[in-house]
């Protein structure tokens, strides 16, 4: 719902930014949040993911930012007030929050392991079972350590739909669209040693090494799953592809995540093969050398 939602409040900001039409959705959208959930955090997670990043993006695009920059404001946004809230609460009830956070991620983590235990495709022998729900206090433990790459993922992500789809309408509407949207958009190439180093510190036999790893690998893989995505939005729009295209890919996408796994692929490998043809070549660098 956050990934999408933000995407009417931005385009609302940038055809009405004048009478701030924009954060008035976001208030009244916030209010439906509250009246269906009746849960405050579903409501600041929502202001933070959907709402406020929504007019900020669309702000953002008005002014003419480039994607880069958009990009990480809204992240850091996302970021900044999710901490910010958190920590608050976290004073407010003298840390009893996070202790209820981790009961019900527990209770959560819990049914999803009885779930795979009883509808397993194969069948698994009851001594194994046994052995997985002994071990299940560690496994969460471990599935813990992970949150954090997860929710900077999580947030990225974000921050690539709600840009990517914003910059692909404003297109379709017009052609003088305001900076270049995800089609054009590449990350500094040497951001690749960030990923390879991340997979280095995976295969260091360390906890430590290897839980640092796994986050940071989860943060910069998503940034070239928005790569691999650009450089399939550039393949569509040069052959013109319709809606039904777009409507089939975001099809498979929500039912099969590991789309996202062939994206990345995609995003690594056009550091190396530039399949845009947009980076400058090397007689224009010496050139401009």
């Amino acid at each position: 719902m956050a990934m999408f939602s933000g995407v009417p409040l931005a385009l609302a900001q940038i055809a009405y930014h004048r009478y701030q039409l924009g954060v008035g959705a976001m208030v009244l959208s916030g209010l439906v949040v509250e009246l269906l959930t009746r849960q405050p955090l579903a409501l600041l997670f929502y202001i933070a993911w959907a709402g406020m990043s929504g007019v900020l993006a669309g702000e953002l695009v008005r002014r003419r930012k480039d994607f880069s920059t958009s990009l990480f404001a809204i992240s850091l946004q996302m970021l900044a007030f999710s901490a910010f809230s958190m920590g608050f609460f976290y004073l407010r009830t003298g840390g009893k929050i996070l202790q209820e956070l981790r009961k019900e991620l527990f209770q959560t983590f819990d049914q999803v392991v009885h779930l795979y235990l009883q509808n397993s495709p194969a069948a698994i022998p009851s001594v194994d079972q046994q052995l997985i729900l002994k071990m299940e206090p560690d496994l969460f433990s471990s599935f813990l350590s992970l949150l954090p790459g997860v929710f900077v993922s999580c947030v990225l992500l974000t921050s690539l739909v709600l840009m990517g789809m914003v910059k692909g309408i404003l297109s379709r509407k017009s052609e003088d669209m305001p900076g270049y949207g995800i089609d054009h958009w590449v990350l500094w190439d040497p951001m690749i040693f960030l990923l390879i180093l991340s997979l280095a510190m995976i295969a260091v036999p360390s906890h430590l090494s290897r839980v640092t790893g796994i986050n940071l690998f989860f943060s910069i893989g998503i940034l070239y799953v928005g790569q691999g995505a650009g450089v399939i939005v550039s393949y569509a729009k040069s052959r013109k592809l319709g809606r039904l295209f777009w409507i089939i890919s975001a099809t498979f996408i929500l039912l099969q995540p590991l789309i996202l796994l062939l994206l990345g692929i995609v995003g690594v490998l056009d550091v190396w093969v530039d399949f845009r043809k947009i980076r400058p070549s090397k007689d224009d660098q010496s050139t401009e050398a």
